[in-house]
């Protein structure tokens, strides 16, 4: 028996776990023989099933399944408003958004349609937009070149939403655009859709003179994680005039976990600014190296009760972490 047969032979197991698996598994196999026994899995009992299996179809580009995806909206009539609705869709504000698929005029003989979880909403709507872009995506890309702000800004954080690469183009244009409103959501959209050959672009908008711009190029490049935006950032993370701007960086420099931005990141310990001093010492406590910790004992005494606390909740982990390593 071939490994797809036993992983499609998994789907069918009594564990969710291990039907959970088998559908990522069959996914990263690329196995189109599995789609049948993906397709099956969308009606699994257990969401975290549900949207492994609709992930899975995704990779395999199961066209096939689109008509069970749009079910999977948990909407009736456009599918597009399910699929807007869905690629926004957050924790417990997903629960609380999901429609009553209820008549609440209809007699006591009707049954109540089960709600759909969140999760798989979600996953159905992310999955759609990537096999069948023609239903939202192409629409809201057509929508870019309507002049009107307010329609550009709304299509872009659609299309950021859906995490729709066939975007990604059109967006880094709109990097350059008049309206600074416009380029703080085309560069949100790109960091959403995680769009690497965009850093470049996003880089370039750390010179932008709104402030708020420049946050959200951070944010970007924040979720992309490109190595090549490491020494833009330590750079403005001492020069930037906002101390708002130095804070995202410094955030995001910490996210990165690259040990050569230590020597930044201990600059930014005493920063002028508090918040930017907190989110330096927060920052060098996801690093691996025993480098942060003099700049994190110096922060126990900082000025500030806030960068104190952070201090105090950083150095005691790291001390026993790297001591515990000596030990070894």
């Amino acid at each position: 028996m071939q490994l797809h047969d036993v992983l499609i032979k998994a789907c069918s197991d009594e564990n969710p776990n291990v039907r959970k698996a088998a559908a990522v598994a069959l996914g990263d196999l690329t196995a189109t023989s599995a789609k049948s026994a993906l397709a099956k899995l969308l009606k699994d009992p257990q969401p975290v099933v549900q949207e492994a299996a609709i992930y899975a179809l995704g990779k395999l580009n199961a066209t096939d399944a689109v008509e069970h995806l749009i079910k999977m909206l948990g909407v009736e009539g456009d599918p597009r408003k399910g699929i807007l609705q869905g690629v926004s869709l957050k924790g417990d504000e997903g629960e609380k958004a999901a429609p009553s698929m209820a008549n609440p005029l209809a007699g006591g003989a009707g049954k109540e349609k089960k709600e759909i979880n969140w999760r798989v909403r979600k996953a159905a709507a992310l999955v759609l937009c990537k096999i069948q872009p023609d239903i939202a995506v192409y629409p809201l890309m057509q929508a870019l070149d309507i002049d009107n702000e307010n329609v550009r800004i709304a299509s872009i954080t659609g299309l950021g939403n859906m995490e729709a690469e066939a975007a990604a183009p059109k967006l880094m244009e709109l990097l350059k655009a008049e309206s600074w409103e416009v380029r703080k959501a085309a560069a949100s959209a790109l960091g959403k859709i995680n769009y690497a050959p965009g850093v470049p672009a996003l880089l370039e908008l750390m010179r932008d003179t709104r402030f708020a711009v420049r946050i959200e190029a951070v944010i970007a490049l924040n979720h992309i994680k490109s190595e090549d935006s490491i020494e833009t950032l330590m750079k403005e993370l001492k020069d930037d005039n906002n101390p708002d701007v130095r804070r995202t960086i410094a955030i995001a420099l910490g996210n990165m976990k690259n040990e050569k931005t230590v020597p930044a990141l201990a600059a930014a310990c005493k920063d002028e600014a508090w918040q930017v001093r907190k989110a330096a010492v927060t920052a060098l406590g996801n690093m691996k190296s025993e480098a942060v910790l003099p700049p994190i004992m110096e922060a126990i005494g900082d000025a500030s009760d806030e960068v104190r606390a952070a201090a105090g909740s950083v150095y005691p982990r790291l001390s026993a972490a790297f001591s515990s390593k000596t030990q070894e």
